[in-house]
């Protein structure tokens, strides 16, 4: 951290003065209260009620911050243009101020002192010129996947190359602080009379932001070989040759991993199957996910040892539980035996040890089983922010937010654009009952991602427990207009009737809850939530105790749950957690 005032100052007037910021007056305001607060060490005048009042004028006797998000939104604004800014220097200042996430206080940074360990390299999605939209999507996968097995280079995750990739490609690079991009089309050529056409890969690797061509290749499909084998082949060599023409950028001489088996030895038939299942899973929806599991069942009975189709056969499972296809048991006795089984036949199956930490956590509650399984994950994977923010969720469910928060930092740093890590930063504060941070993200993500019903259902039991009713209440409604069969919002409502004093009322919505739908069945542990906070602590510990006998993944939330605090003190709820190895972690 820079303590060099004028230094500070110095990057502060530089700032102010460009044209980023010269035409935003507002965030020309804020900037320059945040570093001169903050230089003047006034810590208290950097919270979100003093800056609502000093920058945007609002009136300190009507002013609400958790119902008026201008602050929010306009640091989050400030924050994006920042990074921009930064990302396009060709010689960079010595002092750089940034606004990290979740935060009103800036940091000064020297530039050199915090320089990533490894280049940000940002793949973008594979584009397809003719009928290869399928082909060009596993292809994108595969050569994210490949590269995350490199600690030298960091290369984005998925998610956030798709939300940048409508942009051009150094544009797109800039978004997200990149170093380097990789465009890639696939395109069919015609041979000529009788000869069919041929099927090539052309990508270009470009310096960013300055366009430099660092390498262009083409790579060709041989007339025999499948799609598996194609996409297998082609993401390696993506994978070589892109870190070959990245050398003067990685930190030391780099050295290939271990190589998991993928596709090897894996006959023609099991493999095509594998790759329709992938897109099938695509679709994003119950029939998808149903028809994926039974493609990727065709593929291992075609292929018993085919370690990457048991290891998404157990993701596939987790997925029909969440869309409620399966019963929570089915999930884990299936998907646990199918990631057990890939790392038999394959102990370098990064997924597999993925997998089965997700059902060590959800199903199992061990999380010292889970912590081991994804230190094993993490080394063959060290770029994958999957792991990092299941490492986040498990920290968090245990109570320890700074090493839950520091997982979703080094998540969000691999995919700073996937709004899942945001949401379960939101959800950390709220277990450690940090209410007002959880309100601020969840808002934060909110005022991008409106439509995300899950987390507006997290924020609205966030706000009802700092006693902010009625906006709890809006939020609900808002999704229950939207839906009026989502049993998780209608549970979140009848619990913020209770907390107003009308019990009976709320015990009609959970009711016609249980009637309506398999609630009692999918998540008995939200049932259990709703009775502790109606005061009905017996009835409350026997849905937890089915939640438990279920292995529904509810119930590992249930050390930190504060919808849980009524049954803290007894005895029967701290005798249930102590079946499972756990225990109420606020005390």
């Amino acid at each position: 951290m820079v303590q060099d005032g004028n230094l500070i100052r110095n990057e502060l007037e530089r700032l102010l003065a460009s044209d980023f910021l010269r035409r935003s007056p507002s965030h020309l305001r804020l900037l320059r209260y945040l570093v001169e607060r903050r230089l003047a060490n006034d810590d208290g005048a950097l919270r979100e009620m003093s800056i609502g009042i000093e920058v945007f004028h609002r009136n300190p006797s009507t002013y609400d911050p958790k119902s008026d998000p201008i602050v929010r939104v306009n640091v989050s604004r400030l924050r994006e243009r920042l990074v921009k800014h930064y990302a396009m220097f060709e010689a960079p200042p010595q002092v750089r101020i940034e606004l990290p996430k979740g935060r009103y206080v800036p940091e000064f940074v020297e530039l050199g002192a915090r320089q990533l360990a490894a280049p940000r390299f940002l793949v973008l999605p594979f584009v397809s010129e003719s009928r290869d939209d399928a082909l060009a999507t596993l292809l994108f996968e595969s050569t994210i996947g490949e590269l995350q097995a490199m600690l030298q280079v960091l290369v984005l995750g998925s998610r956030s190359a798709r939300a940048v990739a409508d942009d051009e490609p150094l544009d797109s690079a800039r978004r997200v602080n990149a170093q380097a991009v990789l465009s890639s089309r696939i395109v069919r050529l015609a041979e000529g009379a009788g000869k069919g056409e041929s099927q090539h890969v052309h990508t270009m690797l470009l310096s960013a932001p300055y366009g430099q061509m660092l390498a262009s290749k083409r790579y060709s499909r041989t007339a025999e070989e499948s799609d598996a084998g194609f996409i297998d082949r082609v993401s390696r060599q993506i994978r070589e040759d892109s870190l070959r023409a990245l050398a003067d950028l990685l930190p030391g001489e780099y050295t290939l991993p271990a190589q998991r088996k993928g596709f090897s030895g894996v006959s023609r038939e099991a493999a095509d199957a594998f790759v329709q299942s992938r897109r099938a899973s695509a679709l994003g929806t119950a029939d998808g996910h149903r028809e994926a599991r039974r493609l990727l069942e065709s593929a291992i009975t075609a292929a018993p040892d085919f370690a990457m189709a048991h290891a998404y056969l157990a993701a596939t499972m987790g997925n029909l539980s969440m869309y409620e296809q399966v019963t929570p048991e089915e999930a884990w006795r299936v998907g646990s035996a199918a990631s057990r089984r890939a790392l038999e036949i394959d102990p370098l199956e990064p997924g597999a040890y993925l997998n089965l930490a997700a059902d060590k956590i959800y199903y199992e509650y061990d999380f010292a089983a889970a912590n081991d399984l994804l230190l094993q994950a993490r080394k063959l994977a060290p770029r994958h922010p999957g792991v990092h923010m299941l490492m986040g969720t498990a920290a968090s469910y245990c109570g320890e937010l700074d090493d839950a928060l520091n997982h979703l930092d080094a998540a969000q740093e691999v995919d700073p654009l996937f709004p899942a890590i945001r949401a379960n930063r939101g959800v950390a504060y709220y277990f450690c009952k940090h209410f007002d941070d959880a309100n601020r993200v969840f808002l934060e993500l909110l005022t991008e991602y409106p439509q995300r019903t899950s987390t507006r259902v997290s924020f609205a039991n966030s706000l009802a427990l700092s006693g902010a009713y009625a906006a709890a209440r809006n939020e609900l409604n808002a999704v229950i207009e939207h839906d009026p069969d989502d049993a998780g919002a209608r549970l979140s409502l009848a619990i913020v009737t209770a907390r107003e004093g009308d019990k009976r009322q709320a015990k009609k919505i959970v009711n016609s809850v249980r009637g309506g739908g398999e609630i009692e069945k999918t998540n008995p542990s939200a049932l259990a939530a709703v009775y502790a906070q109606l005061g009905e602590p017996d009835e409350a510990l026997a849905w937890l105790a089915r939640a438990a006998a279920a292995h529904e993944g509810g119930f590992a939330e249930c050390q930190v749950d504060p919808m849980l605090e009524p049954l803290a003190a007894a005895d029967g709820f701290r005798a249930l957690l102590a079946q499972h190895g756990l225990y109420w972690r606020h005390g």
